[in-house]
């Protein structure tokens, strides 16, 4: 079981790489992993090809993590973000 601080800190660790991917623009194939190991949760971001894929990791391509603002530039989803966090950990 994890606190909201658990899930806040998840949030905002996923939101840092998809800030990271909006300024840099790197592949469309990009993706971000999470893997749960030994009790720890794992974030990398890369190209699918360069991520070890194991029994507990799911993929999420960055490009849907991304909307567009009000004023036409590209923002982070929080509420797609927020899902990802919730559906990793669980209030206790």
């Amino acid at each position: 079981m994890s606190s909201i601080q658990d899930i806040c800190a998840l949030e905002l660790r996923i939101t840092d790489i998809v800030n990271d991917y909006i300024q840099q623009r790197y592949n469309e194939d990009d993706v971000l992993a999470i893997s749960h190991r030994c009790g720890k949760i794992t974030i990398k971001a890369a190209t699918k090809d360069k991520i070890k894929i194991g029994k507990t990791t799911e993929l999420y391509p960055l490009k849907d993590l991304v909307r567009p603002s009000d004023d036409g530039k590209s923002e982070v989803d929080n509420d797609k973000i927020s899902d990802i966090a919730n559906s990793w950990m669980f209030l206790d």
